[in-house]
């Protein structure tokens, strides 16, 4: 199932690696906030449980090996099952930001990302009790957001010109086997 995105692959594209994340944390100490109150809004990143990946993963993967699924239709189930696992995670993370001193003020959840104000305490809570992978500055949230939709559009352009490769493929060797069938007979009469 080479074709499906890794854990490590989707992480990446929710922006949560860990150097990110530690710049992004950073800059709530260059804010001009005192005693810990609420100010800009920071970009926050929600990333599903890697054992809930890892599961959906081996799920597919079974499928795969049974002959349940074609690798095309592997790789559809698993990235609808992605977003479904995002969007269960991030309904998650609202009903607790809810509970906290965060506001979430806006959010993409099949991006994992979502734009809120806090006091500085109260984000940094989400960070260190793993409720988010990444606090980065505000103004890019719509700078990921943009970034993940030309990622997208790029797949959707890739496995169109798959799909186009493997259907011009599948119709040559159509045409292969209909003229190295009609060559063999010529030749078998020339010979006679």
């Amino acid at each position: 199932m080479s074709k499906l995105p890794t854990r490590r692959g989707f992480l990446a594209l929710t922006g949560s690696g860990a150097a990110a994340s530690l710049a992004g944390c950073s800059q709530l100490g260059l804010t001009d906030q005192s005693n810990g109150e609420a100010g800009d809004a920071v970009t926050l990143a929600v990333a599903p449980d890697e054992e809930a990946l890892a599961s959906l993963e081996e799920e597919i993967r079974a499928e795969i090996d049974n002959g349940t699924l074609s690798e095309q239709e592997a790789q559809a189930e698993f990235q609808e099952r992605q977003v479904e696992l995002m969007n269960e995670t991030m309904t998650t993370f609202e009903e607790s930001a809810a509970d906290s001193d965060v506001t979430v003020e806006e959010s993409t959840p099949e991006y994992g990302l979502a734009r809120a104000t806090g006091s500085d305490e109260a984000i940094m809570s989400l960070l260190r009790n793993g409720e988010v992978s990444g606090i980065y500055p505000g103004e890019q949230y719509d700078q990921f957001i943009e970034q993940q939709r030309q990622r997208e559009q790029q797949r959707e352009q890739q496995q169109e010109l798959i799909e186009q490769q493997q259907q011009a493929q599948e119709e040559g060797n159509e045409t292969v086997d209909d003229d190295s069938g009609t060559d063999a007979d010529a030749g078998n009469e020339t010979d006679e």
